[in-house]
């Protein structure tokens, strides 16, 4: 039986094994999800809400473990992957608070003798492929209002973070009727075994690669797909911006998770004349960071999730080197030195948009720098990117936030450090970052098929 090996970035050490899902392990899932969807609507949304609940809340109570064995499987530090724990439960509980209110019947029209009303059905059995930089999160943003709407799954999580999927898999396993929740393990193979059997929907998170080989997938099989896929999100910064603020949320976004976070800070935009402070500030943050071993409290910068993740990293800023970029801070794989797929907090100065680090996505702790002198040009570096996920603008001018904020090709904002991401918030992009939206009203509307009743009172 073939395995997944579960690699500690912090040092390469063995963490555990999982058994790779043979072909037919994954057709029998598949069909089990199919079985369990009649009794599964049939219960009723309250019912559904109920069992869930207990899921969400076992993983609470099980926070510290889980936060440890993610900050040892992928590399988040540990303090994060804590925090990271107490969001997840905050965006399942608006899910279940909300649920009735964006999944009953909506009256759309009525008269003395009609009444018309739209209903909320679920799909089908829906195929949910998700990646490994957040594991629990991914989870819960892929797959929880899927299942309160009344949907059956069937998840492939990465084979990056095989111990924590089986993990968090086996609770819900263990509250829900046989059939709901269903996990299979592997790499892209099992995922394609996944997707070309008897699935109703694909809602995918990833790559844009995959996500363009799934959606055309979806295509011919005439399925709904939800993609929610690569970013690499531009800051603009000007000179009339709050330096100390600016700099902060720079630096959060930027460095996050070392930088591996779908809509993170990855590109910065800033306007010529108060661009040489605003670097030197940075660069101090940046060096400040402590790197250390992910489980390690006082850790700021862990490792990136494996080894390949480093190399990609490093080509990449070799790339931009060789094409003339100076590096004003870090710029080297500390792997040698620390034993682990460690890679410097880096600021690159001089980046041209024939460099990697700018026309490609970057994750990790890489921020590439460009200067701008006037609106128009910022607006216009901004969007030169195929991808359209997160954007962030730093001004004090109204007028300019209002201009900006509507020519920006990108599904989200930040302005001025405020934080898109919360459970009310649609959550998606354009262009090459993929369509439909995950969470709030929006999110259970792509999870659902919509039905119109018009009868006689």
């Amino acid at each position: 039986m073939a395995k997944i090996k579960s690699i500690n970035p912090s040092d390469y050490s063995v963490m555990g094994e999982v058994e790779v899902s043979t072909k037919q392990e994954v057709i029998d899932k598949i069909k089990l999800a199919h079985d369990a969807l009649k009794g599964w609507r049939e219960i009723g949304l309250e019912k559904r809400v109920e069992l869930l609940r207990k899921v969400t809340d076992e993983l609470k109570d099980k926070k510290e473990e889980l936060a440890l064995m993610q900050s040892t499987e992928m590399g988040i530090p540990l303090t994060d992957a804590l925090i990271n724990v107490d969001g997840n439960t905050d965006y399942a509980n608006w899910y279940f608070d909300n649920a009735v209110k964006y999944l009953s019947p909506e009256t759309t029209f009525e008269s003395e003798t009609e009444i018309h009303q739209v209903f909320y059905e679920p799909i089908g059995v829906v195929a949910v492929i998700i990646p490994w930089n957040f594991p629990h999160a991914n989870i819960i943003w892929g797959g929880l209002q899927s299942l309160i709407a009344g949907n059956t799954i069937v998840l492939k999580h990465s084979e990056e973070c095989p111990i924590c999927a089986k993990y968090i898999g086996d609770i819900f396993e263990k509250y829900l009727p046989l059939g709901v929740f269903n996990q299979v393990f592997g790499d892209g193979e099992v995922g394609k075994i996944l997707v070309n059997d008897n699935i109703n929907m694909i809602a995918f998170t990833g790559s844009t690669k995959t996500g363009k080989y799934l959606y055309e997938l979806a295509g011919k099989k005439f399925i709904k797909a939800i993609m929610e896929l690569g970013g690499s999100a531009p800051a603009i910064v000007f000179d009339d911006a709050d330096i100390g603020i600016t700099i902060e949320n720079i630096t959060a976004n930027r460095l996050l998770n070392q930088g591996q976070c779908c809509d993170g800070l990855k590109r910065l935009i800033v306007q010529e004349n108060v661009a040489g402070q605003v670097i030197e500030k940075l660069t101090k943050n940046f060096t400040g960071k402590v790197i250390g071993k992910a489980t390690e409290l006082n850790t700021q910068i862990g490792p990136l999730v494996s080894k390949k993740q480093l190399d990609l990293l490093v080509s990449q800023v070799k790339d931009a080197i060789s094409k003339g970029a100076k590096v004003i801070c870090g710029g080297k794989s500390l792997e040698e030195k620390m034993g682990g797929a460690y890679f410097e907090p880096t600021i690159l100065a001089d980046v041209t948009a024939d460099m990697r680090v700018w026309n490609e996505e970057v994750f990790g702790p890489v921020l590439p720098v460009m200067k701008f002198t006037t609106e128009e040009e910022a607006v216009k570096l901004a969007n030169d990117t195929t991808y359209g996920l997160g954007s962030y603008l730093y001004t004090a001018n109204q007028d300019r936030i209002n201009r900006i904020s509507s020519q920006i090709e990108a599904g989200m904002m930040s302005v001025n450090g405020t934080n898109y991401i919360i459970p009310q918030n649609p959550f998606g992009g354009y262009k090459n970052s993929g369509f439909g939206r995950e969470h709030g009203k929006y999110g259970f509307a792509e999870v659902t098929q919509i039905k119109v009743v018009a009868r006689n009172k």
